[in-house]
């Protein structure tokens, strides 16, 4: 009865030893999958990163384009009316004169 006994404890003992072994195989094998998991979302955590990095350039560049863009339009409005002004007063300049030509002409004739 003895001789069953140890038997019996001995398998019992190998069947715990390969079922730790298969519980860790197990593990290692959950770890390695939980790491590929954690790898695949870092890489692609990094490229949304450098994305939006190369978005947030193009961003900067295209608002640093329209502030350049909008102070060339408000020069170019500046020189517009300034030179709608200088017609204006050349025009004006121009009337009086032909009213003077006018003038000195009715007087010689």
């Amino acid at each position: 009865m003895e001789f069953n006994l140890e038997r019996i404890a001995m398998s019992a003992a190998l069947l715990a030893m390969a079922g730790a072994i298969v519980a860790k195989m197990v593990t290692m094998q959950l770890i390695k999958a939980t790491r590929k998991a954690i790898e695949a979302m870092n890489q692609t955590r990094l490229e949304a990163m450098r994305d939006l990095g190369k978005v947030r350039s193009k961003k900067n560049a295209a608002d640093h384009e329209q502030q350049s863009l909008q102070g060339k339009h408000k020069k170019a409005h500046t020189q517009l009316n300034k030179l709608k002004s200088e017609l204006s007063e050349f025009k004006r300049s121009e009337a009086e004169k032909q009213k003077q030509r006018a003038a000195v002409r009715g007087k010689l004739a």
